[in-house]
């Protein structure tokens, strides 16, 4: 039924509760899961190594220089048995029903991929993300395109990924935006679970947490040049066009703006500009909030310091 991936790199204080949440729910169902080592320094060998060894039937063992995410996930691809496919990063776990759920879904429905919501995982609190505000049930892939890009919220079918070589870029920072939005071009019944069953852990020392600019979060726009050749102007210009917004504005205002990196920041929006010149037009980014709009519209007047005093005291949690 299901191969499972996880990638394993430094994550020693949390590999057993994401191996554990696999194991316990793993009896009668047909499952195996590829521990994908890409090169830990740490005792995450010795873990992943340890319950390959105790439960051999379920989880196996594969070791490679490191390569970063992308490359990890990528090695495994080649091994997978199952029909389905899931992804799932080291320091996550997934909710106790998850393979129940997952298994009656497949049963019944049969659907080239399934999209699921999550949970925010902090050490003290807990935060349900519903990544729609649609119903639950089969979804068009213009509802798919808008809702979160991440790998790990997904389950899709193997001879998807295999047959038409879809690969994660290596090297490159939002690896999910650059691949997943390709699904759409091979699957053609999509089907969305509107409960949580993935705990997604929010880490200080994240990619997606940097208190400091990084080279690498200029990413972004490889990303979205990947994004743009994978996806149809004409059947979905105004998704295409309100992604690049979110991606290349709003979120990269989020990233840069306080940080001062005004200089990147005209770099990605103009492109944005030079791809979609009447972008204020875009009919999803006029239901974004308030705030949302005048961070937006603050840079691209080029305000830089009233965007940043916004963000910093309204917006850095969005």
């Amino acid at each position: 039924m299901l191969s499972i991936i996880i990638p394993i790199y430094n994550v020693e204080d949390y590999l057993a509760i994401c191996l554990d949440s696999v194991y316990q729910q793993s009896r009668n169902h047909d499952i195996e899961v590829f521990l994908v080592d890409d090169g830990s320094t740490d005792h995450s060998s010795t873990i992943a190594k340890q319950y390959a060894n105790e439960y051999p039937q379920l989880f196996h063992y594969l070791y490679k220089e490191n390569g970063g995410l992308s490359d990890a996930r990528n090695f495994a691809l080649s091994y997978l048995n199952k029909e389905y496919t899931l992804f799932i990063d080291s320091d996550d776990f997934l909710y106790e029903d998850f393979i129940e759920i997952i298994a009656n879904i497949i049963t019944k429905k049969h659907p080239d991929l399934i999209i699921f919501d999550y949970t925010h995982k902090w050490t003290n609190k807990e935060e349900v993300v519903h990544i729609s505000p649609i119903n639950q049930g089969y979804i068009s892939k213009k509802d798919y395109l808008l809702m979160n890009p991440a790998a790990w919220n997904k389950v899709i079918r193997t001879s998807i990924l295999k047959d038409n070589k879809i690969y994660f870029p290596v090297g490159i920072w939002y690896e999910d935006r650059a691949t997943t939005a390709n699904y759409i071009n091979y699957c053609e019944s999509l089907y969305y679970i509107k409960q949580p069953l993935y705990y997604y852990r929010q880490r200080e020392n994240s990619i997606m947490k940097q208190h400091s600019f990084h080279e690498k979060m200029m990413d972004i726009i490889i990303a979205m040049k990947m994004f743009d050749k994978q996806v149809s102007d004409t059947q979905f210009f105004q998704e295409k066009e309100y992604l690049f917004i979110s991606n290349l504005l709003f979120q990269n205002a989020l990233r840069l703006i306080p940080l001062r990196r005004y200089d990147e920041m005209k770099l990605a929006y103009n492109i944005l500009k030079e791809r979609y010149p009447i972008w204020k037009q875009n009919r999803y980014f006029k239901q974004q909030s308030m705030g949302y709009k005048l961070v937006c519209f603050l840079v691209s007047w080029k305000l830089y310091p009233l965007s940043r005093i916004l963000i910093n005291t309204k917006l850095k949690g969005q």
